[in-house]
Formats: C-alpha cells, structure tokens, sequence
C-alpha cells in the first residue's frame, strides 16, 4: 500500500469506529422502548359472545336458508373461554374457543374476527360478527354455508361432560 491509501484507509476506519458507538447508543435506547410499547390488542367481541345463542337460520350456499322458531332447542353457550353445543336441548359438544381478529369481511360488508373452536387452528376459518343480539358463524367464502343465531339469555354455565 503507499501513503496515500493507508492515510484514506485509516481515516475510512477512524470514522466507521466514531460511527457505530452513536448507532450502538440510539439502539440500546430505542430497543427497550419498542418491546415496552408493544402490546396485543383485545378483541372487543369476547365479551359479547359470553351467554346463551339459539339457531334462528342457517344458509347452505346456494342451496337457500332454513329459518328456525324459537325454542328450537339448537343453541350455543359460550362461557369466557368454554362453549357447549346442543342440538334439540341435547348436549353435543363441550369444548374451548378463542377469538383471534383477523380481517375476512362478510357478505354485508362487516370485518369478522376469526373463532376456534378446540386449538384447532388449522380448520377451515371459522368467522363470528356480533350485532346487538345477534350472531353470525360464517365461513369466508362465496358460497359457504352461514348461520344466524339470536341471544336469549347472558346464561353461560357450561356443563361438565359425562364420561
């Protein structure tokens, strides 16, 4: 190396050496600053669904709905995170759910957040949307099957299942 290459060489080094320690101290005070301000969000659905929904009606793709009167004994209970299924006032499923948001939106435009049932994330997606007293289960898809339920009671006593 001549003169001229070593000085540029040691003053390209002097400069990279001044440089990283103002990196290195911006780092280590806005690292602990990022992971502190990070925080999941709270779905807001969650507690909305906790209580009693019975079947009101259920849409099989193209092949039209069926509307069910109340007291038709198909009903879901769901608990904070513990749901039941009961088909004519029979028991049929005891399990856990989770509301996950997601960004699927329904056919009437409403964003959905994502429901599963029993740790089973890989199933089909599962959609919920809360209005008022009423819930819709759907899948995301043009003509997936969907079902209306209507809420009657804030019950959310799930039963233990016989074994």
């Amino acid at each position: 190396m001549d003169k001229c290459n070593v000085l540029s060489y040691l003053f390209v080094i002097k400069q990279n050496t001044k440089m990283y320690p103002k990196y290195f101290r911006l780092i280590v005070i806005l690292l602990p600053l990022f992971i502190i301000s990070c925080k999941k969000e709270k779905t807001s659905v969650s507690p909305g669904i906790i209580g009693t929904w019975e079947l009101r009606s259920s849409f099989n793709g193209q092949g039209g709905a069926t509307n069910y009167h109340p007291g038709n004994g198909n009903y879901f209970k769901f608990a904070d995170t513990t749901y039941a299924l009961y088909s004519n006032n029979v028991l049929k499923t005891v399990g856990t759910y989770k509301i996950r948001k997601d960004s699927a939106v329904d056919w009437a435009g409403q964003t959905g957040h994502r429901i599963i049932f029993n740790n089973q994330e890989n199933s089909i997606g599962t959609y919920i949307t809360i209005s008022h007293d009423t819930l819709d289960l759907w899948i995301h898809a043009y003509d997936a099957p969907s079902t209306i339920y209507r809420k009657t009671s804030d019950d959310s006593q799930i039963p233990t299942p016989d074994k």
